[in-house]
């Protein structure tokens, strides 16, 4: 089965695969049409985590170039469109980048006597920070003292602020999100820890099974399940590398021993078949329509 999150105004798409709870998701979409629900939003919140993580990587790179050029005659690529920043090529050589930057040595009394202005005022304070004997140093002590270290590793850090907010579980909401129903499917369906790029997620209150398992409820004392007895409407979507992966032995072990099913903190639904290729183009996507606040509907097809 195959379906596209369409967005209003912009027609934008979303290509996906479903691949687990084929009939589940078919009833999702259905309850949703039904009940006037396929109609979801995001509620800016992409526009806003990555607008904020996509400024904070640019004044990084930005302030580190002011000076890092002149300190090791290199410094790292920019865009004044920022929306560059959401190319994953574009970040992963930037991170290479930012690595190998440390690996320069800097002549401080080459720094000092140069004829560059700019050169000569950065050799200048090194040698003031330096014993006599000190003639060269590295990247990385030298921003320190040249009060540069936080815009410094800040690039570094930005990087994957910015990767991570696609990596998060992103929820669209119907306007009627909490009006829970019902799951005909409790029985029959699938829950595992794979990553998958559309999913119901944890957001109801409760715990699932494996959730009791990781934090030590494992003589289930309690009462406080939610293993997907209910659905929302709402989804969660994300822009991860997919990934299988199992159950732990242990965890299912311990399902056994207490004659439970293994449920997960999600029900995974659907992968997008062109990530690989197309991701910086999703990004844009999700980004775009969240700033222009275009909701967005299920369309199978």
């Amino acid at each position: 089965m195959k379906f596209s999150l369409v967005f209003d105004n912009s027609g934008d798409e979303i290509p996906f695969n479903v691949i687990y709870n084929h009939e589940l998701f078919e009833y999702f979409v259905s309850k949703s049409n039904s009940e006037n629900q396929n109609s979801f939003t995001d509620d800016g919140k992409i526009f806003k985590k990555v607008g904020d993580s996509i400024n904070h990587l640019h004044w990084a790179v930005t302030s580190t170039n002011s000076v890092l050029h002149d300190l090791i005659g290199q410094k790292f690529e920019q865009h004044t469109d920022l929306e560059k920043y959401l190319d994953q090529k574009f970040l992963n050589k930037l991170h290479s980048d930012w690595v190998f930057s440390h690996d320069h040595e800097i002549d401080i009394d080459e720094l000092k006597f140069s004829n560059n202005i700019n050169k000569a005022k950065i050799g200048n304070k090194l040698r003031a920070a330096y014993l006599d004997d000190v003639k060269k140093d590295t990247t990385a002590p030298a921003l320190e003292i040249l009060g540069y270290t936080y815009p410094f590793h800040e690039v570094n850090m930005g990087v994957h602020k910015l990767e991570r907010q696609f990596n998060k579980e992103i929820e669209f909401k119907a306007d009627a999100k909490w009006h829970i129903f019902e799951n005909p499917f409790v029985d029959t369906m699938v829950s595992n820890n794979d990553i998958v790029n559309f999913s119901f997620g944890y957001t109801y209150v409760g715990r699932q099974n494996y959730n009791k398992f990781r934090y030590f409820d494992i003589d289930l004392e309690n009462p406080d399940y939610y293993n997907f007895e209910s659905l929302e409407f709402a989804f969660q979507i994300n822009l991860s590398k997919q990934q299988t992966i199992p159950f732990s032995k242990e965890f299912m072990q311990w399902t056994k021993e207490k004659n439970i099913k293994p449920i997960a903190e999600q029900l995974p639904i659907a992968n997008i078949s062109n990530l690989d290729e197309n991701l910086f183009k999703y990004r844009l996507v999700l980004f775009r329509n969240s700033k222009n606040n275009n909701r967005a509907k299920i369309q199978l097809l």
